[in-house]
């Protein structure tokens, strides 16, 4: 790792990561990273009395010193390799503390940092370090936030002359400077492909992000090409959505642009679709388990489902996805869904006003239903691939003990099920549910008030 001077300047300097310096860029107090419980988080956002205290120069050392090399070699029982995502927005060190104490020994973890909150265009520069402390199965990925007025959207069009391929460029480089290791399989999250990119509009068109795609892989060719992970956004194309039928049509025809997907194919190691399942359509009381998980794949596996439909033409693009794609599911508690913004359906995440427990069974019952599938696909997506969404917010207001224990308690729920559901020799999709010698069962689903199952996803399953 790089040699670090324990003196005050320097350790901002780095925090504030050297390429480009911003004054003014301190986010505020209400930041998720100015409330995580992780001091050097704060610091390393520039939050607002943030200190550079002893014990936060000395973690920061200490995660230098301990940084891997690369792992070795999967263990040859394992079964399947698991390539677990996730997108975060706060608390990656709490998730990733999690994963790295109950890792599978078949699994790599890809823990997505979010860019400073006053300008997403800079990135939070320790953090990589610490992640990359936990050992070598967690992987700090850099997001590339496109959206907001500080998004990279914003420096494309701020200066005459530059292009979304030089954006590309710029984001690597600042990787780089940050100290991102691409030898040790650390790499880039593009957030995201939209509607837009689907309908090939303004702002984010094919061509745009043909580009920009090309960037990220190549940066520049001063730096070795790198494949990332992209994420097909959630807006438009919730659960709920009134319109399935259209968002079909209209998927099918971007699915048929072969020049677009053969133009970033060979720059993408993961694409995965936001599918935030609403827990208004899991929750059916008395259910099975069965028909939750058949429902709960047809619309987290949509997309895949669609293109295996597909007609002959879409030969190319079906082995694309079969060694690409993944579902990206929420683990995102409690969240209000898409229904309070304007216009409908733009954001938010899939609902989950539920109680925990009933959300530690949904986090459950999502990897048993991505682990199903993929033992029934074998010659297909998503392989050992999965993933969440992790934004957890304090949406019931409880106290501050309580909602550290309940994220805890989330973070913990995840590793443990993607532990035994990818682990060594005959794991199995069981294993997200109970764990060797547990009486526990941890998908036995919910009791939602008027919680129904939606039919129109599995219109997926075909191509007409």
């Amino acid at each position: 790792m790089r040699s670090f001077v324990l003196s005050i300047a320097l350790l901002v300097s780095l925090f504030a990561v050297a390429i480009p310096a911003a004054a003014d860029d301190s986010p505020t107090a209400g930041d998720p990273a100015c409330l995580a419980d992780d001091a050097l988080v704060a610091l390393d956002s520039g939050c607002p009395g943030a200190a550079v205290l002893p014990s936060a120069v000395a973690a920061l050392e200490q995660a230098r010193a301990a940084a891997p090399a690369l792992s070795d070699d999967l263990p040859p029982w394992c079964r399947l390799h698991a390539e677990a995502v996730f997108w975060t927005a706060a608390d990656w060190p709490l998730l990733s503390e999690a994963l790295a104490a109950d890792p599978s020994p078949c699994a790599d973890y890809y823990v997505s940092i979010p860019p400073q909150s006053a300008d997403h265009t800079l990135l939070r520069g320790a953090q990589d370090d610490l992640l990359r402390a936990l050992g070598p199965q967690i992987h700090p990925v850099a997001e590339m936030t496109l959206g907001t007025l500080t998004g990279w959207d914003h420096w494309v069009h701020a200066a005459p002359g530059r292009t979304w391929f030089d954006a590309g460029v710029e984001f690597r480089r600042r990787m780089a400077a940050a100290g991102y290791r691409f030898d040790l399989g650390e790499t880039w999250l593009l957030n995201e492909f939209d509607r837009s990119t689907r309908r090939d509009e303004e702002p984010y068109s094919r061509a745009a992000m043909r580009e920009l795609v090309r960037g990220l892989y190549d940066g520049g060719g001063t730096l070795p090409p790198v494949q990332g992970i992209v994420e097909i956004g959630i807006a438009y194309t919730h659960q709920n959505i009134p319109d399935v039928a259209a968002y079909k049509d209209e998927l099918k025809s971007w699915l048929q642009d072969s020049d677009f997907w053969e133009a970033v194919a060979p720059a993408i190691k993961i694409l995965t679709k936001e599918t935030y399942p609403d827990a208004r359509f899991w929750g059916v009381a008395g259910s099975s388990r069965h028909d939750r998980t058949e429902h709960l794949s047809q619309y987290m596996e949509h997309v895949n489902n669609l293109v295996e439909s597909g007609p002959r033409s879409l030969s190319d693009m079906q082995t694309f996805i079969r060694n690409t794609f993944m579902p990206l599911g929420s683990a995102t508690w409690p969240a209000f869904g898409p229904d309070p913004y304007t216009p409908p359906f733009c954001c938010g995440h899939g609902w989950t006003m539920i109680p925990l427990e009933e959300m530690l069974h949904l986090i459950s019952e999502q990897v048993y239903a991505v682990r199903q599938y993929a033992a029934s696909h074998p010659q297909g997506a998503p392989a050992g691939r999965l993933g969440f969404s992790w934004q957890p917010t304090n949406n019931f207001k409880l106290p501050a003990a309580e909602w550290l224990a309940a994220r805890k308690a989330l973070a913990a729920r995840i590793a443990s099920a993607i532990h035994y559901a990818y682990r060594e020799g005959g794991a199995s999709a069981e294993g997200a549910c109970s764990p060797p010698e547990s009486s526990v069962d941890w998908c036995t689903g919910g009791d939602v008030a008027g919680a129904v199952f939606d039919p129109r996803w599995a219109t997926f399953d075909s191509w007409k």
